[in-house]
């Protein structure tokens, strides 16, 4: 089965759904292989509860072994539609021929077929001319053995989890399994999930880094957000491709870790898919205790009735609306300005350690010369629904400015974001700064070592990207100084750097663990267990991982990170203040 990158993959199903005001959503015209069941799955999934309040939407959801792709169109009509009416074109395409079957390379040619059946609600002839060219042959069909689970929808390949070996420990995945984005590639789809990333980080600011940790422990992620959700399912894209197992790290893993090797998105999920959350929430453990037995998952929604089911979820991550920054509107937008929130399921809130502040300015610093001149301004967030303007930015991309104004938004945006500065550590940093007569500390300098290897050469990348853009040339707000077409071209290389970064990152926390490990058990050093098979880590072994070694929400992390990961028990022993032997904070 050919998986060229350039090729769209066959349909296994192609349906038409409209709104019936007797009925509601139903499916007015479909077409699928055999043994395909799209009646009572595909109308729900594909139009999301809260679509009729935008004009069209891309949507995406997974069907069993299928991925599912629908463009919806909203058009005003007459009363007798009640002013509107809605149309939803979708398809399905085996997860076999990649990570969403490659569907948005339909995703153009369902929203021109959209608008069509939405203008004309009789003609179906092309929709048969399009099944007729794009259907999947019976030889191509996927075969039973590769088809996932219903309760897994996008369970990895043997081939990506990798084979184990007579150490226990699995051999790496194929190298072409663990990117998203091929390098080699000069351009990228219009449509591709993965051209989002930006906009990801955008959005999230160091909050990126909480969400990343809270998916290498495999947490069931549900983002809730308003329609349109085109924007939400490529955020869950982004996510499962920055928190794979890296190739090298899979061969520091024991063979039981092998199912936790990807995180598995969901995409769309609605109330009609609370019985899946409910198998997906009464798997077992496993027989070795490891703490793998729960799988977990990210998927998106727009039912905030799923929010209430905290049992059939980990984490909630709630995406306000955007405002749009108009000059009109920018004064309010900076004084309503609302990040996402990370919320678990017993109510407690996520936030980003001040570790995680320095890290993310270190990558929003690489990143300043590839992006636009004119994203100047952090665009704010507010219950209202109102236009969103897809060049806006939460980060402050332009150049560095030290106008006061600015320093003071900055430090308001942090306060939403990141943890507090605890006061052992503003106490040792105090203390540092009087002895060391204001020299820098050590520390610091490590941190900055470590963010400039995880970045790699993404720093030359965007400012090879960045062109003239700021050469000799005078700040102008008015528009971009390069065209979406260039922009398109350099954005492979780019995400691909970018991903790299967090495949990094992962890495690190994965090696440091392992070497605590190690030196616990095969060394006779002062560090003890303090009990039979927990090991102890201290603040250096957190600095080591990445990790904050002030911050509680981190010493947790790490704790869930070795039981989940290698089932064993850890005790964490944060950074402190001490004189003399005694512990002061």
């Amino acid at each position: 089965m050919s998986t060229d990158d350039t090729a769209s993959p066959p349909l296994a199903a192609l349906f038409l759904i409209n709104f019936d005001l007797k009925v509601g959503y139903t499916i007015a015209w479909k077409k699928a292989v055999e043994n395909v069941e799209l009646d009572g799955v595909v109308e729900f999934k594909s139009l999301p509860s809260g679509s009729h309040t935008v004009k069209d939407d891309l949507i995406y959801f997974v069907h069993e072994q299928y991925a599912g792709l629908s463009a919806f169109v909203n058009q005003p009509s007459d009363e007798t539609h009640r002013n509107a009416q809605f149309v939803a074109v979708g398809i399905l395409v085996p997860l076999s021929y990649g990570r969403l079957g490659r569907s948005w390379l339909h995703a153009q040619k369902l929203q021109q077929l959209a608008r069509k059946m939405v203008a004309n609600g009789e003609e179906r002839q092309p929709l048969e001319q399009f099944w007729e060219e794009q259907q999947m042959q019976p030889q191509m069909k996927p075969e039973a053995s590769e088809s996932p689970p219903a309760t897994s929808p996008n369970r990895p390949s043997p081939q990506v989890l990798g084979q184990s070996d007579t150490s226990g420990r699995s051999k790496p995945r194929a190298l072409s399994t663990s990117t998203a984005v091929n390098p080699t590639e000069q351009s990228l789809s219009p449509y591709h999930p993965a051209l989002s990333l930006l906009r990801y980080i955008d959005i999230f600011g160091p909050l990126i880094f909480p969400l990343h940790r809270a998916a290498l422990l495999r947490k069931r992620i549900l983002f809730v957000a308003p329609p349109p959700v085109r924007q939400a399912c490529e955020f869950v894209y982004d996510l499962s491709i920055l928190t794979p197992i890296p190739t090298s790290t899979a061969l520091l893993l024991p063979q039981t870790a092998e199912p936790l090797s990807r995180l598995r998105p969901f995409f769309n999920l609605g109330i009609h898919d609370i019985p899946l959350l409910q198998r997906e929430a009464q798997q077992p453990p496993t027989e070795d205790d490891s703490g793998a037995g729960i799988r977990g998952w990210v998927a998106c929604t727009t039912d905030e009735i799923l929010t209430m089911k905290t049992n059939l979820y980990d984490l909630i991550v709630e995406i306000p609306s955007v405002l749009d920054p108009s000059s009109q509107n920018r004064a309010f937008a900076l004084q309503n300005r609302r990040w996402p929130t990370l919320k678990t399921a017993k109510g407690g809130k996520l936030k980003a350690t001040q570790r995680d502040l320095r890290r993310f300015k270190a990558l929003r610093q690489a990143l300043a010369p590839a992006l636009r001149p004119q994203q100047k301004s952090s665009t704010a967030y507010s219950d209202e629904p109102v236009v969103e303007d897809e060049q806006s930015s939460l980060l402050p991309h332009s150049k560095p400015s030290r106008d006061s104004s600015s320093e003071a938004e900055a430090t308001a945006e942090e306060s939403q974001t990141v943890e507090a500065t605890s006061w052992s550590a503003l106490a040792y940093s105090s203390f540092m700064w009087w002895a060391s007569a204001g020299e820098r500390d050590e520390a610091l300098d490590h941190e900055e070592h470590q963010d400039s290897e995880l970045l790699g050469d993404l720093v030359d990348i965007a400012a090879d990207a960045a062109g003239g853009w700021y050469k000799d040339e005078p700040e102008d707000d008015d528009g971009p100084s390069k065209t979406d077409d260039q922009d398109v071209q350099t954005n492979a290389e780019i995400l691909t750097a970018l991903i790299a970064f967090f495949h990094r990152y992962t890495a690190q926390l994965f090696a440091a663990t392992v070497d605590a490990f190690e030196a616990e058990d095969g060394s006779d050093s002062e560090r003890s267990e303090t009990a039979e098979g927990e090991v102890v880590l201290d603040s250096e072994d957190l600095r080591r991982m990445g990790l904050d070694a002030w911050s509680e929400s981190d010493a947790l992390f790490a704790k869930e990170l070795a039981r989940r990961w290698w089932g064993r028990d850890v005790s964490v022993r944060r950074a402190g203040v001490e004189a003399c032997g005694v512990r002061l904070c």
